[in-house]
C-alpha cells in the first residue's frame, strides 16, 4: 500500500508541476488556459494533502490584512442594494486569494523558485512578440493615432499594456541589478528593449505610466541617481525641444495647379478649418473659434469646452462640436458669431452630418436623433431603432450606416427622414468609406473601390491603386478630395464613362491635420505640438480624461449616500447615470480608479481594508529585499515585485486594476512567488 501511496504521489507531484506550467506560460495571454492551470494544481495540491495529511500551505504575512478585506466585501455584499451580483463577484475575489498559496505550496527550492520564474518570463515573451507582430499593421496604418489603441489580441489593450509593464519591469531589475555574463546581459537588454516596443504598442497610458513608476522606483532602490538625474534632464530638453505647431495654408488654384497662396499661425491647435466666404473659421480646440480675413485675426469665439469641428447647419445657422460631445448653435449676422444654445442627443455621439436643412446627431446606443429647426431646437425627431451604428452618410436620396468595419446598410431618404426599413444591406470589411451623390467609396487593403447605388442595386465600377491610406474625404464643388495618412492630397473628379480620373495631387512637407475645399481654394491645417498620447495625460478636455474626471465626481456622490460599506461590488452603470452630466455620454460600470471605485462599492471601511491590505503588501516586499540582499537572482525578483507592485498603484489611479481578473492573478502570483523565494533563501541558510 505504501508502494501504491509513493506512486501516485510522484504522479500527482508530476501532474501538479505540469499544472502550474500552464498556468505560468499562459499568465500572459489566455485567462481560460490561466485558469484551467491554476485550478488543476490547486485541486491537486489539495488531494494530496488528504492523502498525506501534511499541510502544504504556508504563511505569506498576509492573513490579517487578506481576512480584514475579506470581511469588507462581505459586509458590502451584506448591505449592497444588488445581493446577488455583489456575491457573485465576491466569489470571483475570494477564489484568486489562493494563487498566493498555491504558488507557495508549488515551490520547494530556489531552484525550482527560478526555473519557475523563468518559465513566466519565456510566457510573457512569446505574448510580446506575438503582440509586436500584430502591431505592425497598426505602425504602418497609423491606428495608433486613429484608434488611440493598440490591437486587442488576447485581452483588451489596457490590460494588455499593464501585462507587459509587469514584464518590462522585471527586466530592468535584472538588467540593472544582476552580475552577469555578457551573454545574459545582451539577452536581457534585447528583451527589455522589445518588451518596451510592446508596451508602446498598445497605445495605452496606463501601462506607460506604470511601467514608468516602477522603474524609477528600482533606480531609487539602487540609488542610480546620475541615471535619474540624466533622465530628468534628457525629459527637460525633450520638453524644450518640442514645437508647438498649428497653422492654416491657403493654396489657390491657378491653370488648375495648387500654388500656396499664403499661410498664418494660430494660437490653439487647429483641428479644423472651415472656409466660409472671405472668412476662414479655424477650431482651435481648447482656444475655442477663432475667424481669419487674409491671415487676420478678426474674431475670437470663447466655447465652453474644447471645439474639433465647425460645420454650416442652414441660413445662417452653424454649428460648432465640442470634445465633450456636446454642441454649440451660432448664428452668424452681418458683424459676427452670436452663441445661441447649447444641445446634444441622449446617447454616446459617434457621427454627425449637417444635410438636408436638418441637423443628424447618431448615437451608437440610442440611435438616431434628427434636428429639424435652428430656431427650436426641441423639434427633432428619434429613431430607436438605428442603434448600434458607427458611421453614416445622408444626402436628398439615401442614408448610409455602418456596423464596425464590415457591414454596410442603405436606407430610403423622403423629405430628410430614413424609412423605417433599409432597402438593401452588404457584408463587406472597408479600411476606410465614404459616400455621396449615390457613389460608395471603400477602400480595402490599400485598394479604393468606387461603387455605384443604383436601385438598391450596389455596383463595383472602378479599382483606384494609386490612393491608399486614406484619412479624409471630402465632396466639394463637382470634385472629390482626398486626404492621405501619409500626407497626399487627391482630386478626383467623374468622367463621361462614370469612373473617376485623378485630376489634380499635393504632396505638402508636412501631413495636414484637417483640410476644407472651396471656390477652387484648399485650406489645409497643420498641427504639431505637445499634445502628443503621452502628454494628453494632462489634457483636461481629451475625452478620456474628462470622462474619468465625471466618474470620479459620481464615485464621490456614491459614496455620500452609502458611506460606510458602499453599494457592494456591483456593476456602478445605473448609478453613474444617476449623477452624471447629461452630455457625459460614456457609461461605464467601473470608476476607472481603484481608490474612487473602493469608495463608492466597499464604502470607508472596504477602502481602509484594501488600503491595510496594500501596505502590508509594500511592507513585506520591502523586509524580502532587505532579507535576499545577498542572494543573487532572488534580490533582482525581489526588487521587481516592490517596483512592479508599485506600477500596478500608479497605472491604477486611472483604470480599476485590482479586480481585473489578469491582473489581480499575476498580482497575487507574483507576491506568492517573492515568498516562495524568501522562504527558500532562508531555509537553505538554515540547513547550511
Amino acid at each position: 500500500m505504501s508502494n501504491i501511496k509513493s506512486f501516485i504521489l510522484k504522479y500527482i507531484d508530476q501532474a501538479i508541476f505540469y499544472f502550474f506550467v500552464i498556468f505560468l506560460l499562459s499568465l500572459s495571454n489566455s485567462i481560460f488556459v490561466n485558469q484551467l492551470g491554476y485550478y488543476g494544481a490547486l485541486i491537486l495540491i489539495l488531494i494530496k494533502f488528504t492523502l498525506t495529511r501534511k499541510q502544504p500551505f504556508s504563511k505569506s504575512g498576509l492573513e490579517l490584512a487578506l481576512l480584514f478585506y475579506i470581511i469588507a466585501l462581505i459586509l458590502s455584499t451584506i448591505f449592497s442594494s444588488d445581493f446577488s451580483a455583489s456575491f457573485n463577484n465576491f466569489l470571483k475575489r475570494l477564489l484568486l486569494i489562493p494563487i498566493i498559496y498555491t504558488t507557495i505550496a508549488s515551490i520547494k527550492n530556489l531552484e525550482e523558485a527560478k526555473k519557475v520564474f523563468k518559465i513566466y518570463l519565456a510566457g510573457t515573451l512569446v505574448t510580446v512578440i506575438v503582440y509586436l507582430y500584430y502591431s505592425i499593421e497598426y505602425f504602418i496604418e497609423g491606428l495608433h493615432g486613429v484608434l488611440q489603441s493598440g490591437p486587442s489580441i488576447f485581452q483588451y489593450p489596457i490590460t494588455a499594456s499593464e501585462i507587459i509593464s509587469f514584464t518590462v519591469i522585471f527586466l530592468f531589475a535584472f538588467l540593472i541589478n544582476e552580475k552577469t555574463t555578457l551573454r545574459y546581459k545582451i539577452f536581457l537588454l534585447f528583451s527589455f528593449l522589445l518588451s518596451s516596443l510592446a508596451l508602446l504598442s498598445t497605445y495605452k497610458r496606463t501601462g506607460w505610466m506604470g511601467a514608468a513608476f516602477g522603474i524609477l522606483l528600482i533606480l531609487i532602490i539602487k540609488k542610480q541617481w546620475k541615471i535619474i538625474f540624466a533622465a530628468i534632464l534628457l525629459f527637460g530638453i525633450f520638453l524644450l525641444t518640442q514645437k508647438n505647431i498649428s497653422e492654416v495654408f491657403v493654396y489657390q488654384f491657378d491653370d488648375n495647379k495648387p500654388l500656396l497662396k499664403y499661410s498664418f499661425p494660430t494660437s490653439g491647435k487647429a483641428e479644423d478649418v472651415k472656409k466660409l466666404d472671405d472668412f476662414s473659421v479655424v477650431s482651435e480646440y481648447n482656444k475655442g473659434l477663432a475667424v481669419y480675413k487674409d491671415g487676420n485675426l478678426i474674431e475670437q469665439i470663447e466655447l465652453p469646452f474644447a471645439v474639433n469641428n465647425f460645420t454650416h447647419w442652414k441660413e445662417n445657422y452653424y454649428v460648432a462640436s465640442l470634445t465633450d460631445t456636446r454642441f454649440v448653435l451660432i448664428e452668424k449676422n452681418e458683424r459676427n458669431f452670436n452663441i445661441i444654445k447649447e444641445f446634444y442627443s441622449s446617447g454616446f455621439t459617434v457621427n454627425y452630418a449637417s444635410e438636408n436643412g436638418y441637423f443628424y446627431i447618431l448615437d451608437s446606443d440610442s440611435g438616431l436623433t434628427v434636428f429639424t429647426n435652428p430656431k427650436n431646437l426641441e423639434e427633432q425627431i428619434r429613431f430607436s431603432s438605428l442603434s448600434n451604428f458607427y458611421f453614416f452618410f445622408v444626402d436628398s436620396s439615401n442614408m448610409i450606416l455602418t456596423k464596425k468595419f464590415d457591414e454596410i446598410y442603405f436606407y430610403q431618404v423622403k423629405n430628410g427622414i430614413p424609412q423605417a426599413e433599409p432597402v438593401s444591406s452588404i457584408n463587406k470589411k472597408f479600411d476606410f468609406i465614404f459616400y455621396s451623390k449615390s457613389y460608395l467609396f471603400i477602400e480595402n487593403n490599400n485598394v479604393l473601390s468606387i461603387f455605384k447605388f443604383d436601385s438598391s442595386q450596389l455596383n463595383l465600377i472602378q479599382e483606384i491603386k494609386e490612393v491608399n491610406s486614406i484619412s479624409k474625404m471630402k465632396s466639394e464643388d463637382g470634385q472629390l478630395i482626398i486626404s492621405t495618412k501619409k500626407g497626399e492630397i487627391f482630386f478626383l473628379e467623374g468622367s463621361e464613362d462614370s469612373k473617376f480620373i485623378i485630376v489634380n495631387t499635393l504632396v505638402p512637407d508636412f501631413i495636414p491635420k484637417n483640410f476644407d475645399y472651396k471656390d477652387r481654394e484648399l485650406l489645409l491645417t497643420r498641427v504639431e505640438n505637445k499634445q502628443s498620447r503621452f502628454f494628453s495625460i494632462f489634457d483636461p478636455y481629451n475625452q478620456s480624461n474628462f470622462t474619468r474626471i465625471a466618474l470620479w465626481q459620481a464615485g464621490l456622490k456614491i459614496l455620500m449616500e452609502n458611506p460606510l460599506f458602499g453599494v457592494g461590488d456591483i456593476d456602478l452603470a445605473n448609478y453613474y447615470k444617476k449623477y452624471k452630466k447629461p452630455h457625459h455620454k460614456e457609461i461605464q460600470g467601473h470608476l476607472h480608479n481603484n481608490f474612487f471605485h473602493f469608495l463608492a462599492t466597499l464604502g470607508i471601511f472596504g477602502f481602509f481594508a484594501i488600503c491595510f491590505l496594500f501596505m502590508k503588501i509594500i511592507l513585506i516586499d520591502i523586509k524580502i529585499i532587505k532579507e535576499l540582499k545577498d542572494v543573487p537572482f532572488a534580490y533582482s525578483y525581489s526588487i521587481g515585485v516592490l517596483a512592479s507592485f508599485g506600477g500596478f498603484l500608479v497605472s491604477g489611479l486611472t483604470e480599476l486594476n485590482f479586480w481585473d481578473h489578469e491582473i489581480t492573478t499575476l498580482l497575487w502570483f507574483t507576491f506568492g512567488l517573492n515568498v516562495a523565494f524568501y522562504k527558500s533563501a532562508i531555509s537553505g541558510k538554515n540547513t547550511n
